[in-house]
């Protein structure tokens, strides 16, 4: 297992997530890719008869990424390992699949729910169930 790859959004499942990868990372001598991807919310506008849909991105949300970025990176201090911190902006659940299949990723290690999951209702968040749904490659989900 040489590259591990943990998606962080601040959530404590996410916090699990970076402990359980940070465990895997020691005892494989892995890479480590912290991955945090700000959604696009799209908006559904009317025109000219037909509705589409127009991406809104808030200003202030790249320095909250870096923030979560620098913060899960603190926990791999001390640490020979390589350790990578990427930031992205799109469709959560996308970015994971894609990341991990274009990046030659062998394990993702993520958090069950994120920041908005209705954690009593649900076994799984929806980006993790997406997730686990179209990547072709494992993956180790922390409750």
């Amino acid at each position: 297992m040489k590259h591990i790859l943990i998606p962080v959004d601040g959530s404590d499942y996410s916090a699990k997530a970076i402990e359980a990868g940070k465990e895997m990372a020691k005892a494989f001598d892995s890479k480590v890719t912290i991955l945090n991807i700000i959604p696009i919310e799209m908006t559904r506008i009317a025109g000219r008869g037909n509705f589409m849909y127009m991406p809104i991105v808030p200003d202030e949300v790249p320095d909250f990424s870096e923030e979560i970025l620098a913060e899960a990176k603190k926990q791999f201090e001390g640490m020979k390992n390589q350790i990578e911190t990427v930031g992205k902006q799109g469709n959560i659940a996308d970015i994971i699949v894609d990341y991990a299949h274009d990046n030659d990723v062998d394990l993702v290690v993520m958090g069950s729910h994120g920041l908005g999951a209705l954690k009593n209702r649900l076994m799984t968040g929806s980006v993790t169930t997406r997730v686990l749904h179209h990547i072709d490659k494992p993956v180790l989900v922390i409750k």
